[in-house]
């Protein structure tokens, strides 16, 4: 089940939102080495804010994190303007209607099986949450390892431009098509097998 956290309900998840932080920074910078912003245990950066939308794995409601995502609006600074505009040919997509994919993180230690799974949980809860919110297209940066599972898994994606040296990695900019089309695709490819999302509204909303 992959919870979708916004503005509207983030303080029934501030616990949560706290461990995915935890992971981020145990994956991204202890793991990895990234060279990103570390506040005390957590990695967070200017586009964790009040306009990011994430998304949740977990088992249940009481459950801990398993994978998240981010999603940011291309209205707004994302990734794409700011770090990757070299990776963009025609210049990074922008608009209402797309949204930035970004932070795609398992549960530190997890195998790759478990991580396979929870990525294609997570590409179909994407596509659920853009097709919620009405959305055209999403765009992400992708490297060496993701690059050809995202070109081919399901949904219309193809490259924004040239593949860039990145490290000891590359990266390439990517923008996908959110159709229910794709949304088929992808849950019959891995065989999920109905929605996956889900929204909670704060009490404050059900008691109106």
């Amino acid at each position: 089940m992959i919870f979708i956290v916004n503005g509207e309900n983030r303080s029934m998840f501030e616990r949560d939102l706290l461990q995915m932080h935890r992971q981020r920074r145990a994956v991204f910078v202890e793991g990895l080495g990234w060279n990103v912003p570390v506040a005390n245990d957590l990695e967070i950066d200017g586009y964790d804010c009040e306009s990011t939308t994430y998304l949740l794995a977990k088992e249940d409601l009481g459950g801990s994190v398993l994978a998240s995502v981010r999603l940011l609006p291309t209205v707004l600074p994302h990734l794409m303007i700011d770090l990757f505009a070299d990776a963009c040919s025609g210049g990074a997509p922008r608009g209402p209607g797309i949204w930035e994919v970004s932070r795609f993180c398992a549960i530190p230690a997890s195998t790759r099986r478990t991580r396979m799974r929870l990525l294609w949980q997570m590409v179909c809860g994407v596509i659920e949450t853009a097709l919620l919110f009405e959305l055209d297209q999403v765009t992400f940066a992708a490297n060496r390892a993701l690059l050809p599972l995202m070109l081919n898994c399901g949904w219309h994606a193809a490259p924004l431009g040239p593949t860039l040296p990145d490290g000891n990695d590359s990266v390439t900019a990517v923008c996908a098509a959110i159709t229910p089309e794709a949304l088929r695709n992808v849950r019959r490819r891995f065989g999920i097998t109905g929605p996956v999302t889900r929204f909670l509204a704060p009490p404050a909303r059900i008691a109106a």
